[in-house]
């Protein structure tokens, strides 16, 4: 049995939200189960963490999520949308900061016969004061339906980078090509990895990548469907897959789980995120599936 099959058959500590909407404790995780007409996804409250999202008119995940994932408390879930914030990467501890590891409030569901709306807020609090000793205010918003549309919204006074770091199924990485990157990218790995086309990424290696100079809409290409991804307010689109020996000494991570994802990441990374306490700024992305078979 998949992780994905083993929350939709959960009925722990079950609670109805509303029609499509239903609340369960997973091992040490509140999640939302959502069961839509429109599609199937699952939230965890940790992180306000989108878990995987399947539209109706799809046979796989759109979203994907890790079979070995932890949903231990405090731990990063391994798949879905994990939010990077205040820091990006490993500048500070923890990696892609404490957004993602501490637990959201989930303050408002709106259903309609088109699909979800389920928003979450994060506050400076005692948990988050530990990481990082500044007033703040996050909103994530999620719209699942035909469509999946994420946005993070923040107010305070202060600079943050940060990730919508989402891992996209796909059939096989050795067909896929991923296109509207631009030529500006700066290298992570040591290994050089040039493009065969300019603005495009095709897998045989390991990759980590930030494009500085990303068109606004990102295709996803693989054997059996084409994912649009619109990007919004981001700086950066990041591009990364493990490929063999890493994901082997992941012990989140199948030893062959590589072949079938890859994070395409809406970012504010060159450009950080610029906060005040009177206005709100925000970015976010769109998720489309422009292609089936």
């Amino acid at each position: 049995m998949s992780i994905i099959q083993a929350i939709e058959q959960t009925e722990n500590n079950a609670k109805s939200i509303s029609a499509s909407v239903t609340q369960i404790r997973f091992y040490e995780h509140t999640l939302l189960k959502i069961d839509h007409p429109k599609c199937q996804a699952a939230i965890s409250l940790q992180g306000a963490h989108l878990l995987y999202w399947q539209p109706v008119n799809t046979p796989t995940p759109v979203i994907w999520l890790s079979n070995k994932t932890l949903f231990k408390k405090g731990t990063a879930i391994r798949g879905g949308i994990p939010i990077c914030w205040p820091w990006f990467a490993n500048v500070s501890s923890p990696s892609h900061g404490f957004a993602r590891i501490v637990d959201w409030q989930m303050s408002q569901v709106i259903e309609t016969a088109e699909g979800v709306e389920i928003v979450f807020t994060l506050c400076n609090n005692q948990d988050t004061q530990q990481y990082w000793p500044h007033a703040f205010e996050l909103t994530m918003t999620f719209k699942l339906g035909t469509n999946c549309e994420a946005h993070l919204s923040c107010s305070g006074d202060f600079e943050a980078t940060s990730a919508l770091h989402t891992y996209f199924g796909v059939d096989d990485i050795s067909s896929v090509t991923i296109s509207g990157l631009g030529d500006n990218y700066h290298e992570k790995l040591s290994t050089v990895n040039p493009p065969k086309v300019i603005g495009q990424m095709t897998f045989d290696q390991e990759v980590d990548r930030i494009y500085s100079a990303a068109m606004p809409e990102t295709l996803i290409t693989d054997s059996h469907r084409t994912l649009k991804v619109s990007h919004i307010n981001n700086s950066d689109v990041v591009v990364w897959n493990p490929w063999v020996e890493r994901a082997q000494a992941m012990n989140d991570l199948d030893d062959d789980s590589y072949q079938h994802f890859v994070c395409v990441e809406t970012c504010r990374v060159t450009k950080p995120i610029q906060s005040t306490s009177t206005e709100k700024t925000h970015f976010a992305l769109k998720v489309e599936v422009t292609a089936s078979s």
